[in-house]
């Protein structure tokens, strides 16, 4: 078995029923009334010192040949939604085989209380969401705490934090249980959450989103980053938790080639205000209120994993 093998393997998993995935930690982990104290900020071995070395930058903004994000309307936050944008340039993502068309709105199927294990099969080539998750591509994302970001859950529905990972600006950075080796395009599923007194109401918030691709290097051990810059990125804060955007690009527009990934990151800087304040994405400051990046789904749809 070769070092890139042995990395895979030494990912621990523990069991936790949730949705048709598994979770590393207890059920109460990351689901503290407190907003803060859900951050997320766990990074794998060797990810930052990858992050922090990595001299090739990919900025993107967001339109055609660049980054989609949602409807492609930002001007209120109802409208920072779905995946119409990215389906208006690549309809052919958005469809199964027979050109029938994928559903945004359908995510789970009906009746499953918060963290109850169910099967989501009825949905495949229904929900975009269920049919182009990870766990139906490789078995290995169905563990962990990061499975909830692999299940096809891209809204509340009602869950609260169990539906969702919550990064400040620091973000987190994870390997993956198998190695990439093909895929068209990337994307995830979020929104912005805060601790500001808006709820119901909400805003418009910025966010500068960094991607981090991580390969091995030739020595098999030695992670290499690539960053992916998305500019001003819009999405809805605090105005409910059924509002979410798919965001991404494809692998062509970038000029990447994407098989040999291992592993991930995100992190960011927002300008958001309340109140006229700027709010802080940093947790740790002690300032009263702050804003996060709320993770709901990564995805590599129709990918092939060694």
């Amino acid at each position: 078995m070769n070092k890139r093998k042995l990395a895979f393997a030494s990912i621990a998993c523990f069991v936790l029923a949730s949705c048709d995935v598994s979770e590393v930690y207890p059920g109460d982990a990351y689901v503290d009334a407190v907003f803060i104290n859900n951050l997320y900020d766990h990074y794998d071995d060797g990810l930052k010192e990858a992050r922090e070395s990595s001299n090739e930058l990919i900025t993107l903004q967001n339109g055609e040949h660049g980054y989609f994000n949602g409807s492609g309307n930002y001007d209120r936050p109802s409208s920072c939604i779905g995946f119409n944008q990215a389906k208006s340039c690549h309809p052919s993502y958005f469809q199964n085989a027979d050109g029938s068309e994928l559903d945004w709105s359908h995510d789970l199927v009906s009746g499953v209380g918060v963290g109850d294990w169910a099967d989501q099969s009825p949905l495949y080539g229904i929900s975009y969401s269920q049919t182009k998750k990870l766990s139906r591509l490789h078995d290995g994302f169905r563990e962990g705490y990061l499975s909830k970001l692999y299940n096809g859950q891209i809204k509340c529905n009602a869950w609260g934090y169990y539906s969702m990972v919550v990064l400040g600006d620091e973000g987190y950075g994870t390997l993956f249980p198998a190695e990439l080796t093909e895929a068209s395009y990337f994307a995830f599923v979020a929104r912005g959450g805060s601790d500001t007194p808006d709820s119901h109401t909400g805003r418009v918030s910025s966010f500068d989103i960094n991607v981090t691709f991580y390969k091995y290097g030739d020595d098999l051990s030695t992670l290499q980053g690539t960053t992916v810059k998305l500019d001003d990125v819009k999405l809805q804060t605090n105005y409910s938790a059924e509002v979410t955007a798919l965001v991404g690009f494809t692998f062509e527009d970038i000029g990447f080639d994407p098989s040999g990934i291992v592993g991930m990151s995100i992190d960011f800087e927002s300008e958001d205000y309340y109140q006229g304040e700027r709010i802080s994405s940093d947790f740790s400051d002690g300032e009263e209120y702050h804003i996060g990046l709320m993770m709901l789904e990564v995805l590599f749809p129709d990918s092939t994993w060694n």
